[in-house]
């Protein structure tokens, strides 16, 4: 098992090595584009041994779109994730999963990685490490006809139904709400979670809900989807979150996450990344460059 453990050590350090030494190549050279990632995934490929990485996703447009026909998934984290792989000569098989059991999941070893448009939080860093590739915000999600149409503070939600997806982000930021209208003697908040996004969204066509909690590229997405049936409503004061791919944390984490890192500051500098987020997210979130988190060494 040792001898196991140093090899996959050594290739994920030759994987780093080689991505940093495409990009300090890539200026005097061709385009940093198709062409030098290709050379990068071929010399890479070799360090990788045709290993297969096991992918977590939830389903979560327009990071994780599953076709109804059961073809394979896509979304922009998905082919944020196999553009990065492609860099580092990584084969993976993405797995479709209840959002609420992927960070066990990969605690449990399970997978050896998750996507999906995962907030980087203070929780979820303890157990697990991000590397980072895209900033994130909340915003509310409401039937088109509701009398809901601004949300400038906190409370101004006090006395309405609020739906999220279990385990998310967006359901403790709905629980933290109830609490303030609590605190505050206002009317309670409602808090109702379903074991997906497409559940929540259902339960908002359907009436069950007043609104629902959600990251705004999801909101934008449905509301592309299903014209005129939504609005969004912005939460100014909502956190912002930055989200990437989720690693299983062992011994091989911190080189891992280091040829991850790499590979994803290549694909922004390239512009490759920034395409990916064109076609599926209306250009939305690119981050200038990709963070280990928590910091390398203190996992």
């Amino acid at each position: 098992m040792k001898r196991l453990r140093d090899s996959r050590l050594v290739r994920f350090g030759a994987m780093a090595g080689s991505v940093a030494l495409l990009g300090s190549t890539a200026a005097c050279g061709s385009s940093a584009t198709g062409s030098s990632t290709t050379g990068s995934s071929t010399t890479a490929a070799d360090n990788a041994s045709k290993k297969v990485d096991s992918i977590a996703a939830a389903t979560y447009p327009p990071a994780v779109i599953e076709p109804a026909d059961g073809a394979t998934p896509t979304g922009w984290d998905i082919e944020n994730v196999r553009r990065i792989a492609a860099v580092l000569g990584l084969k993976v098989q993405i797995k479709i999963a209840p959002f609420n059991g992927i960070i066990a999941g990969l605690q449990a070893g399970r997978y050896d990685a998750a996507t999906g448009e995962i907030y980087a939080t203070d929780e979820r860093t303890a157990t697990v490490t991000f590397v980072t590739n895209h900033s994130s915000s909340d915003a509310l999600m409401v039937p088109a006809g509701s009398a809901i149409t601004s949300a400038a503070t906190e409370t101004d939600l006090c006395g309405h139904t609020l739906a999220a997806s279990l385990g998310s982000a967006e359901a403790a930021l709905a629980a933290k709400l109830a609490d303030k209208c609590e605190s505050a003697g206002k009317d309670a908040i409602t808090v109702k979670t379903f074991d997906s996004q497409a559940n929540v969204n259902l339960a908002l066509r359907g009436g069950r809900v007043d609104a629902a909690v959600s990251s705004a590229s999801q909101v934008a997405y449905v509301m592309s989807q299903a014209k005129n049936q939504f609005k969004l409503v912005e939460l100014d004061w909502a956190p912002k979150y930055k989200t990437g791919m989720v690693l299983a944390r062992n011994s091989d984490t911190a080189q891992f996450a280091k040829a991850v890192q790499a590979a994803t500051d290549h694909l922004i500098d390239n512009g490759e990344l920034q395409k990916i987020l064109d076609e599926f997210n209306a250009g939305q979130g690119l981050i200038k460059k990709a963070e280990i988190l928590p910091a390398t060494g203190s996992n």
